[in-house]
């Protein structure tokens, strides 16, 4: 397990800096006053007596990984905020296999998932979803050229090559509802393992989300290798949006519906989008206002 250490006014000082926002005396304390709501006994209450909440992570960079031994990322920097309304100081954090996510929080060896998890219906039979902080569109990372014409993961199925997709993630599910063979879906352990894989000529493409795979062209500029235009899947004549949130166990009400009260806080006054700019996130990246978490399970 990694221990931020970081009290409130650390983490409010580098996420204002972070976000190129100017500190201006007295601003920090200020900013710590935010109604906490709700009250009384339970979960939330429990965590402001230990001054600790622990999240669970994947280690997938832009969404919520360590660097320096500090955690960071977009999901991780919201919740940081969240959580310190709220009156937790301090967030630590356990990293699994994406696939392990929600196991290991019904298993109880972390309060939260912040890792940018889509919510689909399925992950919704499992967990209890925050309302939706992003939505974000997929891409593939492809040779040079794009020799084979990839577009969507139809076109995938069509030009019969292997896929990478990270274990657990959405995209191997887009892809075999699309056509594309199991046994050409690659299940690789991180976004480095999958650009290998292009790069070596193992796989045709790799596909996740278009601000994961800038993310990963921004690190390694020198990579040989090309990002396709973003899309939207559609699967049945149906777009399957990708839009993330935080993830809670069933039980856990009061501290979800603390979680809401404080998000739409931040979606109202800008600062969402000021808090995960510096991880590729901007203005699209927001939620439509008809995208809610009861839509995209599936009930609504």
């Amino acid at each position: 397990m990694q221990n931020l250490g970081w009290s409130r006014r650390d983490f409010l000082r580098r996420s204002m800096l972070a976000s190129g926002l100017v500190v201006a005396p007295g601003l920090i304390t200020a900013c710590q006053s935010t109604d906490t709501g709700g009250g009384g006994g339970g979960q939330l209450e429990q965590l402001r007596s230990q001054g600790t909440i622990t999240v669970g992570i994947a280690g997938e960079e832009p969404y919520g990984y360590l660097e320096g031994g500090e955690l960071t990322g977009g999901d991780p920097v919201v919740q940081q905020q969240i959580w310190n309304n709220l009156g937790i100081d301090t967030v630590d954090s356990q990293q699994v296999g994406f696939d392990s996510l929600i196991p290991g929080l019904n298993a109880q060896r972390y309060d939260v998932v912040a890792a940018g998890m889509f919510i689909t219906p399925e992950r919704c039979a499992e967990a209890a979803f925050s309302e939706p902080m992003y939505c974000a569109p997929n891409a593939f990372l492809v040779p040079p050229g794009n020799p084979d014409n990839i577009t969507d993961f139809q076109s995938v199925a069509d030009a019969g090559i292997k896929l990478a997709v990270l274990g657990g993630a959405v995209e191997g599910e887009y892809a075999r509802d699309s056509g594309v063979p199991g046994s050409d879906v690659v299940v690789v352990g991180s976004t480095r393992d999958g650009l290998l894989q292009v790069q070596q000529g193992r796989v045709g493409a790799l596909g996740l989300t278009s601000i994961t795979l800038k993310d990963v062209l921004n690190d390694t500029p020198d990579a040989n290798v090309e990002l396709t235009e973003p899309f939207t899947p559609v699967l049945d004549g149906e777009e399957q949006l990708g839009c993330g949130g935080a993830v809670f166990r069933k039980g856990d009400n009061e501290l979800r519906q603390a979680f809401n009260r404080e998000l739409a806080k931040l979606k109202q006054s800008g600062q969402l989008t000021k808090l995960m700019e510096p991880f590729g996130f901007g203005p699209e990246t927001l939620p439509p206002k008809d995208v809610t978490t009861q839509t995209l399970c599936g009930a609504g």
